[in-house]
């Protein structure tokens, strides 16, 4: 009789232990299933900056571009006959860092062939979205980067 509930005791102890850990399993699928299907939106801190100086004026020529990091984002400063334009570096189809052209002014990205325009809008390539832009504005000489042009 005793090893009859002992062998007893076992097996509830077993089926208990496996029930948990197909439970804990499942809710740890559904949980990855719904940050996959509900991501988080990216945040940006409030200790962001707001205001930086990029260069001043005569050390970016016509029909160039300085890079820098602005927020944490690369950004491109170019300098166009139309004046100054900041576009984030960051593509819009999958997130690879574009490169300034200087001499078919365009932002082009090495991973997919996408292809944008000085004004950060899409000429070629799977992006479906222009890049985002950032407020420049020129002050005694200086370039400085600001906020989204979206966020304003």
């Amino acid at each position: 009789m005793d090893e009859k509930k002992q062998a007893t005791e076992r097996r509830t102890l077993l089926e208990t232990i496996l029930k948990s850990a197909l439970i804990i399993g499942v809710l740890g699928l559904a949980g990855a299933v719904l940050a996959y299907l509900f991501p988080p939106k990216r945040r940006i801190s409030s200790a962001t900056q707001r205001r930086m100086r990029v260069a001043r004026v005569d050390e970016i020529p016509l029909g160039k571009g300085k890079q820098v990091l602005f927020a944490g984002e690369p950004v491109w400063v170019l300098h166009v006959k139309s004046g100054w334009i900041a576009l984030s570096a960051v593509c819009t189809h999958q997130g690879c860092i574009v490169q300034w052209d200087e001499k078919r002014l365009t932002l082009n990205c090495p991973c997919h062939a996408g292809l944008f325009d000085a004004n950060g809008n899409v000429l070629a390539g799977p992006p479906r979205r222009p890049l985002k832009r950032l407020r420049v504005s020129v002050i005694r000489d200086e370039i400085f980067l600001g906020s989204s042009e979206e966020e304003a």
